[in-house]
């Protein structure tokens, strides 16, 4: 058993959990105060955190010894992942719903698998593709096959406009990743995760402060105690660990795989639909969470 691949795999299982409670908490402040000062403002109360981060994990307060084609690479990524990968699922979110627009970010390792391929050399066997295309089969059928009540004509537009913004994202998701993975030659997991966050906030303050004139405002809801704390949880939950632990992933694992696993959670989010929002679940949402379970754990004992 290759123990760097195992511990990949289990790292992007944590990323996975990771991002099952940034969801549920995302979209339940994005409705409040909007998914765009969301976004924003979660990047300033994550980037202390992460310097501190990779003073005590690498030895250094910020990285100043890559090129700039890593440099650029990176921040690249993070303005991809950060800004507009962000900014769109988190409106999926809103009109989607949590689970659902997760179930579509699935597409993302199908992505990142094939350019993993062509740009890493990286190769799966077959235990591995059958782990992978089990997952996603059955995430995907939670959707596919689980019958929605008839909704109205504006439930149903927003639906169709928060389906578009998750295929959007999922396939820019896998961008940036391939972007963060390619510059980590030079620099590690903590140190790119820095440099990622720095990318995706100077893509912020320019956009709220110079062109949407509403950086102060985003800035001034910090001021409120219990926002300021559910955000700076799901701040340390997300960019800090969520996003680290995946970097490192990157590491041990092959993308595809490391992305697969982390897609896992709309599975982890279906005790929230059913004990907190009292959702029913149907046949295809069990058949799936078991299928896709199926699926991570053929992958773990590939490793």
């Amino acid at each position: 058993m290759d123990s760097n691949l195992l511990l990949g795999q289990l790292l992007a299982l944590v990323t996975a959990a990771c991002w099952a409670q940034n969801s549920i908490i995302y979209r339940h402040l994005g409705k409040q105060v909007g998914s765009d000062a969301v976004a924003h403002i979660r990047m300033w109360l994550a980037l202390p955190a992460i310097i501190l981060l990779t003073y005590l994990m690498e030895g250094m307060w910020f990285p100043l010894h890559l090129s700039p084609q890593t440099y650029f690479f990176i921040l690249a990524s993070g303005a991809i992942g950060y800004f507009v990968t962000d900014k769109l699922l988190f409106q999926a979110y809103i009109l989607l719903g949590s689970r659902e627009s997760m179930v579509i970010m699935t597409l993302s390792p199908v992505v990142t698998a094939i350019f993993g391929f062509f740009l890493f050399a990286e190769r799966l066997n077959g235990i591995q593709v059958l782990g992978i295309l089990t997952t996603i089969l059955g995430v995907l059928l939670m959707v596919l096959l689980d019958r929605k009540p008839v909704l109205a004509q504006q439930e149903q537009k927003d639906r169709s406009t928060g389906l578009l913004f998750a295929i959007l994202a999922s396939v820019l998701q896998s961008v940036s990743f391939l972007m963060a993975k390619f510059a980590m030659d030079e620099t590690g997991p903590v140190a790119t995760n820095l440099l990622r966050n720095i990318g995706g906030l100077s893509i912020f303050i320019i956009y709220n402060f110079f062109f949407k004139k509403n950086g102060k405002k985003h800035l001034a809801l910090l001021k409120k105690p219990r926002l300021f704390f559910i955000l700076l949880f799901a701040a340390l939950a997300g960019p800090v660990l969520g996003m680290t632990t995946q970097m490192k992933a990157f590491t041990l694992a092959p993308v595809g795989i490391v992305t697969t696993i982390t897609q896992v959670t709309p599975i982890l989010l279906l005790p929230f639909d059913r004990f907190i929002l009292h959702k029913k679940l149907s046949l295809p949402s069990l058949g799936g969470t078991f299928l896709s379970i199926a699926g991570v754990a053929v992958l773990f004992l590939a490793a």
